[in-house]
């Protein structure tokens, strides 16, 4: 019995968890969308780089998203079978609330152990993608905005064009001032142009012809100049209005999986090790001069070979007082890029762990919530993720700060609905009892009530 009530609950949930999926990963691209709109338009994204950058962001959605649809999906599921009076079937047949549990909690376990391998093994790639891509896409300049009758700056040029033809890209009147680095100006002037991009749209050639160039020292304005031309090129570089791939190498935290980061905060272990070392070593130096110092009798303190000599060692003591706190900052420095890193590798598992308290604080939300369809789960939902994001991001800043272990930090948050959901199922549990107990005794009473009326009569 139990086990077939389990499997009618987790296919109950198995539709609200995919809308859930559907309607939250809407909500994050279209706050995606308002985020990067700005960038996109003003750089001339192409509309197949923006599909690629929404893609790639589904990677770290995903690991946000799971848990907060299982949340929907038990909220709206225990909600529903409450409102049906389903539950107080199954709890008036003798099902405690674990044995309702085993099924949802089972799904949450694997989708859980799913989440981790997504997490190491498919979310660093595409983190590390996403980041190249909108490094790139912010190193590409704006695309060039030359109309005709307006003047247009690039690079050092002052551009304008009586009449400009977007299909071939031939100008008309062509007026164009150059400022140069030595503080000689020049104004070339051409009846007829044309536009072209090379190497890949980071240069801009402009094929003048019919035209002169005049020219002006301005720290000496009698030198003034005078050319006639058939065809003049200007070539302006570094012009990038196509966006250019870069091969990124460096990864953040972010970018890498949990085995990797283990590795780097081993080996930031171990310059720490060796720099706590170095510091006992120098200690010991400092010990040792401030000692010879001391052995330094008074009355020959003042024959100059001797002051010399204390000169020497006050500025050794002064130097390694100062390469000690230097290598106790370095020591800092490196135990935070360890915090750091462990702070990340305990979020590819928490959140993930998430799945499971989700369900545990959920399923009595639910059956208190009965009715109240997607809008009420996803409420519910939204608020508790939010409580409980809020208790991730505020750990990791405790522990970017040293206030909290990277453990605490990202557990503390699961520990404390996991607590508040055993609990909630508990009262519910007991409050069934309770039910229960009330039902045997009118029962009883009942039957007290029927045996009197059978011996009056």
């Amino acid at each position: 019995m139990p086990r077939t009530i389990s499997f009618y609950i987790m296919r109950q949930l198995v539709g609200p968890f995919v809308f859930g999926m559907f309607v939250i990963v809407f909500i994050l691209l279209m706050e995606q969308m308002i985020k990067f709109i700005d960038l996109f338009l003003g750089k001339g994204i192409a509309l197949s780089v923006v599909l690629e950058v929404f893609i790639l962001s589904l990677g770290w959605m995903m690991a946000l998203v799971v848990p907060m649809a299982v949340l929907v999906a038990v909220l709206m599921t225990f909600g529903r079978l409450a409102a049906d009076n389903e539950i107080t079937a199954m709890k008036a047949s003798g099902i405690s609330t674990f044995q309702i549990l085993a099924g949802p909690v089972t799904m949450s376990i694997l989708l859980a152990f799913l989440l981790v391998q997504f997490n190491n093994r498919v979310l660093p790639d595409s983190n590390h993608r996403l980041a190249g891509l909108l490094g790139d896409i912010h190193r590409k300049r704006p695309a060039l905005a030359i109309k005709a009758g307006a003047f247009s700056d690039i690079k050092g040029y002052t551009i304008r064009v009586e009449s400009l033809n977007e299909t071939t890209s031939e100008l008309e009147s062509v007026t164009i001032q150059k400022k140069e680095r030595n503080e000689e100006s020049e104004t070339i002037v051409a009846k007829r142009g044309r536009l072209a991009f090379t190497d890949n749209g980071n240069v801009l050639n402009l094929f003048l012809e019919d035209g002169e160039i005049h020219g002006v020292d301005e720290t000496n304005p009698n030198r003034y100049h005078r050319m006639l031309f058939y065809t003049h090129t200007i070539r302006i570089d570094g012009i990038g209005t196509e966006l250019v791939r870069s091969d990124r190498k460096n990864r953040g935290d972010r970018e890498l999986s949990a085995g990797d980061m283990m590795e780097r905060v081993e080996s930031y272990r171990e310059e720490i090790e060796r720099t706590r070392a170095d510091q006992k070593q120098a200690a010991s130096e400092a010990i040792a001069t401030r000692f010879a110092l001391l052995e330094t009798a008074p009355d020959t303190v003042k024959t100059p070979p001797d002051l010399q000599r204390q000169r020497i060692y006050a500025r050794e003591v002064s130097s390694l007082g100062t390469e000690l706190i230097s290598r106790d900052r370095r020591v800092a420095d490196k135990q935070r890029q360890v915090d750091k890193y462990l702070v990340e590798v305990h979020k590819k598992y928490s959140l993930p762990v998430a799945c499971i308290v989700f369900v545990l604080v959920g399923t009595p939300l639910g059956v208190r919530a009965r009715r109240g369809g997607l809008g009420v789960g996803v409420g519910f939902s939204i608020v508790f993720f939010v409580i409980y994001y809020l208790f991730l991001t505020g750990g990791e800043k405790l522990a970017d700060r040293g206030y909290v272990t990277p453990a605490v930090s990202m557990w503390a948050a699961n520990v404390i609905m996991g607590v508040l959901g055993l609990y909630l199922i508990h009262q519910s549990d007991r409050d069934a009892s309770r039910f229960s107990f009330l039902r045997f005794l009118r029962k009883k009473r009942d039957q007290k009530s029927g045996e009197k009326t059978d011996e009056t009569a």
